[in-house]
């Protein structure tokens, strides 16, 4: 059944296109960017904010935290370290091997310590989006491909499962994962149609439940590990992106959204914050060797 809990606006910001919502366990820190800032934007404990607008670069698309307070940022161009401490970035990696036209986007680090990113076409026409997978050593393999959009990924609570958006597919596919980042078994997990929207950025609750973000459709769903909608949560925007588990408890649900076409919603663009039932997990850290 949908309903419409007490949300919460974080800041007085609205993104471009709000994405890669981060709860960092260690430091209480809540993280997300605007894509087409490009910025990396950072919610301390005490509700103050720091912007970081990356003009060298086109468009953002993730982070995940890293080790000695750094970021692995995925960019137009390539996969960066950024240091909080000084602004500073170092290249990491680029699997794209500066082919244009597909910017990298949602990123993840699984439960084995493997990053996790996708690309998406351009042009969100010509199914040239790959997922890719890069251990500890930086050293990159495809998990799959022949996507328009990459979205989510996102894992089960055992590491075992990996959970992922064919966005303009409209579907949710998931796959066997084991420690090594080696994908199997790829199945349907949701199908969905045009009044639910895109299937975005995505999380995992304890109970092994997914919440995913359907842009275009101003609401999250939550699906149960075989699939069931268990809950429809609406949003006072259409373009919601994506969403995380976090807060002190791991008991807030956190979404990010995107501005209308037209500027027609006052709180299109907005980090979206409630409480929901059921406990979050920490995200893990990338630990480069």
């Amino acid at each position: 059944m949908a309903r419409t809990p007490d949300w919460r606006i974080l800041t007085d910001n609205r993104d471009k296109l709000g994405e890669s919502p981060q709860w960092n366990s260690a430091t209480g820190e809540f993280f997300w960017v605007d894509f087409y800032g490009p910025t990396i934007r950072r919610l301390s404990p005490d509700g103050k904010r720091k912007d970081w607008t990356l003009s060298q670069f086109a468009s953002i698309g993730s982070v995940v935290f890293c080790e000695d307070e750094r970021l692995v940022i995925g960019v137009d161009s390539g996969l960066h370290f950024f240091d909080l401490r000084d602004g500073s970035t170092t290249p990491f990696a680029d699997p794209n091997h500066g082919r244009v036209d597909l910017p990298y986007n949602d990123a993840k680090v699984d439960r084995h310590g493997n990053y996790w990113i996708g690309n998406f076409d351009a042009t969100e026409s010509a199914p040239r989006g790959v997922l890719y997978v890069l251990n500890r050593r930086g050293k990159w393999r495809i998990g799959d491909s022949g996507f328009v959009v990459c979205n989510g990924p996102t894992f089960s609570p055992k590491g075992d499962v990996l959970y992922f958006s064919d966005s303009l597919g409209r579907q949710s596919l998931a796959y066997d994962l084991d420690p090594s980042g080696k994908l199997t078994r790829r199945r349907i997990f949701q199908k969905y149609t045009e009044a639910d929207g895109i299937p975005d950025g995505c999380c995992v609750d304890t109970e092994g439940c997914i919440w995913i973000a359907m842009y275009d459709g101003g609401k999250v769903f939550r699906l149960s590990p075989s699939g069931e909608r268990l809950e429809t949560l609406l949003l006072p925007a259409r373009n919601v992106t994506s969403c995380c588990l976090g807060g002190n408890d791991l008991r807030t649900l956190f979404v990010t959204s995107g501005r209308a076409a037209d500027n027609s919603e006052p709180e299109g663009g907005a980090v979206f914050a409630t409480e929901v039932a059921v406990l979050g997990l920490p995200e893990p850290v990338f630990r480069p060797i």
